[in-house]
């Protein structure tokens, strides 16, 4: 007979060995592929603090420099970013566990895992922002304070506690780098608009969750359009930063950032490999058409089950709302794409938004969502093998490097090379 006491850790590991199962297969993906170093495109962001002014990208230097303040050493700043990387897991592997276990033996459940599985294993899973050019990117960070924030969503009853959680991550998520209000501020806009929707909620929590919005609109605009920072110039920066660390440091990323007239920053870098970016995103999107026909269905789902109702009960205006704005949040990424040139970043976030946006709502059992995803159970239980297929294809691409997907230019030189065989 096992003791009480002796037998908690083994009902505690049975009962989270999903989370378990899934943070070892992360962790094990980051063993194999951890680059050596930060890339020095980054290096920069782990200096500038608010000792500079009050502008975007100086929240993660500021942190470190209450423990190293004087000095950051190359060796530092990665075990900095390494750590970061095991929170993100612990994030990442909570939270789908925890979806999963709530849809335990419910119909949906088999569809979720699919989608969580194909998450895992897509180019955009969490493994992309470990990548040779993505290694010390800010993206890793404004993942992270979106995940916590959807465990409050998940874990706090309080409606005007949650919301304001988020409004307070969404700001932290802007200081650490403005580009967030375009590519993880639609996994934010799902807790936004379901706790504006919850059944607790009044008409000061509507009013609440929009002046918390509305706020972090005004909070981009004031770092993309009004902040500054107190140097002469981008070469005087890089030498200043450069006597804290014996990181290289570039005046690049500086000049682009801080220097440069919105024109010069965006308009004429874009202009420049424009052809080449909407070539190889068009490639993506073609090699990735089976997950996008996945969600494609599961989304038309949803949209089926607002017209038509669940067993003959309508779905209210308010809740059709809902889905339909966080249907249309998806089009905050497309500033993201059309100024500035970082694709392979852009596209690895779409997916994880895809993912997480489907996962969250799942895991507050969410009535629409559950019935979308007990369709797409009941699709996988009859035609098992295509899902596979998928699964293993899909597995085996590369993750997504800063700019592209690098199978991307490997498919379109290994097409142009057959049709020059064919035709020459």
């Amino acid at each position: 007979m096992i003791d009480k006491k002796q037998g908690k850790p083994i009902r505690f590991l049975y009962r989270y060995r999903r989370e378990g199962l899934i943070f070892m297969l992360l962790f094990l993906e980051l063993l194999r592929t951890l680059p050596d170093s930060i890339y020095d495109w980054c290096n920069a962001w782990f200096l500038t603090d608010y000792s500079l002014g009050f502008d975007s990208r100086l929240f993660i230097g500021s942190l470190l420099r209450l423990f190293h303040p004087d000095f950051l050493s190359q060796r530092q700043a990665y075990h900095f970013v390494l750590v970061s990387i095991v929170l993100l897991l612990f994030l990442v592997a909570g939270l789908l566990g925890y979806s999963l276990r709530r849809l335990k033996n419910h119909p949906a459940g088999v569809g979720l895992l699919l989608l969580v599985l194909l998450y895992l294993v897509c180019p955009g899973s969490p493994a992309y922002l470990w990548t040779t050019e993505n290694m010390g990117r800010l993206d890793l960070y404004l993942l992270l304070v979106t995940l916590l924030a959807a465990i409050c969503y998940l874990k706090m009853s309080s409606v005007t506690g949650r919301l304001l959680t988020f409004t307070l991550a969404g700001l932290v998520a802007l200081c650490i780098h403005q580009a967030f209000l375009f590519i993880f501020f639609p996994l934010l806009f799902v807790m936004f608009a379901d706790t504006m929707t919850d059944f607790r909620a009044g008409k000061k929590h509507f009013l609440l969750g929009m002046g918390g919005m509305l706020l972090l609109v005004a909070a981009f605009f004031y770092f993309q359009l009004f902040s500054h920072i107190n140097a002469p110039d981008p070469e005087t920066l890089a030498a200043s930063l450069s006597r804290r660390t014996d990181m290289t440091i570039s005046d690049t990323p500086l000049r682009l950032e801080y220097f440069s007239d919105f024109a010069a920053s965006t308009i004429g870098v874009i202009s420049a490999q424009a052809g080449e970016r909407i070539r190889y995103g068009l490639i993506t999107l073609f090699l990735l058409s089976p997950l996008a026909l996945i969600y494609g269905y599961v989304w038309k789902r949803i949209l089926g089950t607002l017209a038509h109702g669940i067993d003959g009960l309508q779905v209210s205006t308010t809740e059709k709302l809902k889905y339909l704005t966080v249907l249309l949040s998806q089009l905050a990424f497309l500033p993201a794409f059309a100024l500035t040139l970082d694709w392979g970043r852009w596209f690895g976030a779409f997916l994880t938004v895809q993912a997480m946006q489907i996962i969250l709502l799942a895991a507050k059992k969410d009535a629409v969502v559950l019935s979308a995803l007990s369709s797409l159970s009941a699709l996988l239980h009859r035609h098992p093998y295509p899902f596979l297929i998928t699964g293993v294809y899909l597995a085996s691409f590369q993750k997504f490097e800063a700019v592209l997907l690098p199978d991307a230019p490997v498919f379109f030189t290994s097409v142009y090379r057959f049709f020059d065989m064919l035709f020459h």
